[in-house]
């Protein structure tokens, strides 16, 4: 939850970006085996609470961001619209679904339960922010309770997945706040925001295993996003999906089968990150001559840039670290010590992806084979 800008200056900003002509930017991320990816975001506002756009701006902006997924996540207990419109928790939903229908976007009925209370909060929250969102709702009025116990538990009534929203808010550090603990021993959540806007949870980045919560990236965003034409990269939750509906989206939730995407960065399972770089990341010369200069050509058919370095290989054969840009087919030039023997090697290059994390101070590690020719001298 944030200040809200300028009403009418935000609202004359989306009206002159919609003015213009829409273009949907493309996101490629590979789909796994037996899963469909989708990219979605799940905490978005609208005016229905404290955001400054309709509806509908935010599901233009998915669609032009090359999302594939998003919910509407109005606060329960913060309206400070009240007065230009009608309070209804479900409203933002209904108004933006026959766009997002439109646009082939799935759009998941959510709303944002915010504990304590926003306008009676002090500025600093001893026990954290008790802010959870609320997903696949089937009666968002019915959740209004003035006990986050009581709110959850209507909730899971509801069968809605829920997630922690912003772990650090008005804290200079994220902890496991007594109120969360309760909530989660009595299974009133399954996952956590890793990601929120620009900010990663360092702190909070063990929980995830330790209590097997599902990990979210998203933008909470209140205003008009810009495009990624603009330099914002908005985060994004990876879901690795059997079917792209409400149902698979809602499957892949529960079973933990997401990612954090925020800039160049993801975090997520093993063999999940293995299955991106698996279906984005081709050697194309995987046979190369030693002389008179070794080259290597790898594709990146992805739109995440992969920040490599060797972690194993021959004494003979060394590779400097390297950035396989997104989308881009790029050369890599090792070097070989003049006491590279003679022949026919197959070698397995041991890679470690600096940006693709799977645990606290853990990043994904790859294996690439590689003939490599030397002639004699």
């Amino acid at each position: 939850m944030r200040r809200p800008a300028i009403f009418g200056l935000a609202l004359l900003g989306a009206a002159v970006a919609s003015a213009q002509s829409p273009v949907r930017q493309t996101l490629p991320v590979p789909d796994l085996p037996g899963f469909r990816t989708l990219k979605g975001d799940f905490h978005l506002h609208t005016v229905f609470s404290d955001g400054n756009v309709w509806p509908t701006v935010p599901v233009q902006e998915a669609w032009r961001d090359g999302l594939d997924v998003i919910a509407l996540t109005d606060h329960l207990e913060y309206h400070p619209h009240a007065g230009d419109v009608k309070i209804d928790e479900g409203r933002s939903y209904v108004v933006a679904k026959p766009l997002a229908d439109q646009l082939g976007l799935i759009l998941v009925p959510g709303v944002e339960i915010t504990k304590p209370d926003p306008l009676k909060s002090p500025p600093i929250l001893p026990e954290g922010s008790a802010h959870f969102n609320a997903l696949f709702v089937t009666d968002a009025n019915a959740l209004r309770a003035d006990d986050l116990m009581d709110a959850l538990q209507r909730a899971k009534a509801q069968g809605a997945f829920v997630f922690w929203n912003h772990p650090r808010f008005r804290v200079a550090r994220a902890r496991w706040f007594p109120p969360i603990a309760r909530a989660y021993d009595a299974g009133l959540f399954q996952g956590m925001e890793l990601v929120n806007g620009p900010d990663f949870y360092d702190e909070a980045y063990g929980w995830i295993a330790e209590r097997r919560l599902t990990i979210l990236a998203n933008s909470d965003a209140h205003d008009p996003i810009p495009s990624r034409t603009a330099g914002t990269r908005r985060p994004i939750t990876l879901l690795f999906t059997r079917t792209a509906d409400l149902d698979g989206v809602r499957d892949a939730l529960v079973a933990r089968r997401t990612a954090a995407w925020l800039g160049d960065d993801i975090w997520g399972a093993e063999e999940h990150l293995q299955g991106i770089w698996n279906g984005a990341i081709f050697v194309e010369t995987p046979a190369i001559a030693a002389r008179p200069a070794p080259t290597v050509r790898v594709r990146n058919t992805s739109a995440i840039p992969m920040r490599i370095v060797v972690r194993r290989a021959p004494d003979w054969l060394t590779f400097a670290p390297a950035q396989l840009a997104s989308q881009a087919e790029i050369v890599l030039r090792p070097a070989l010590a003049a006491t590279a023997p003679p022949g026919e090697h197959h070698v397995e290059l041991e890679l470690g992806v600096l940006n693709l994390h799977i645990g606290p101070g853990r990043n994904h590690a790859v294996t690439v084979p590689l003939t490599i020719r030397v002639s004699g001298s």
